[in-house]
């Protein structure tokens, strides 16, 4: 008895839990992925991944994008790290979300949810509005390695000349 006990603590450790109420959250498996609905507020929580495969690369970008630049820590914590989650404001449409960094996760609150799919309907320029965004984003990881590669170079030759500095005063 003791060790199926134990075995209920850990299972019940790893099964995520609603940032508002605190139980423990449902697994719904759907066609677009795995789902966590909360059965007492009707919150959930979904991984990029799967808003990637209902709503789009673009969305699911724009929502990662937005995750790591945010500088607004909210209140809760995240239903599987416990981690504090990031607040998340999208301009179009206007959407207050929290998601977690580390989990690649966002909840929705009920109403939030619901309104996702009138986003679906991808813009006329989305496919030009891609292409920018993963040129930009080429540009941006070309500049952070020639950025690297100086730093390299630069501490190289502050070696050699605290070397030569060391030889030639010793």
């Amino acid at each position: 008895m003791r060790e199926s006990a134990r075995a209920l603590i850990v299972l019940a450790e790893l099964m995520p839990t609603c940032p508002i109420c605190g139980k423990a959250l449902e697994t719904v498996r759907q066609r677009e992925g795995v789902c966590y609905p909360c059965p007492t507020c009707s919150g959930r929580v979904v991984t990029i991944s799967q808003i990637r495969h209902v709503l789009g690369d673009f969305i699911a970008m724009k929502l990662l994008r937005l995750m790591k630049l945010s500088r607004s820590p909210s209140e809760r914590h995240c239903p599987f790290c416990d981690k504090p989650m990031w607040m998340v404001n999208t301009e179009a449409p206007p959407l207050e979300l929290e998601a977690c960094r580390a989990c690649s996760a966002v909840w929705f609150d009920e109403p939030t949810y619901e309104s996702l799919p009138q986003l679906t309907s991808e813009n006329i320029n989305s496919i030009q509005m891609q292409a920018t965004e993963i040129i930009a984003l080429n540009r941006l990881r070309e500049l952070k390695e020639r950025e690297e590669e100086e730093r390299r170079e630069a501490k190289k030759k502050r070696r050699f000349l605290l070397l030569r500095d060391g030889e030639s005063g010793g």
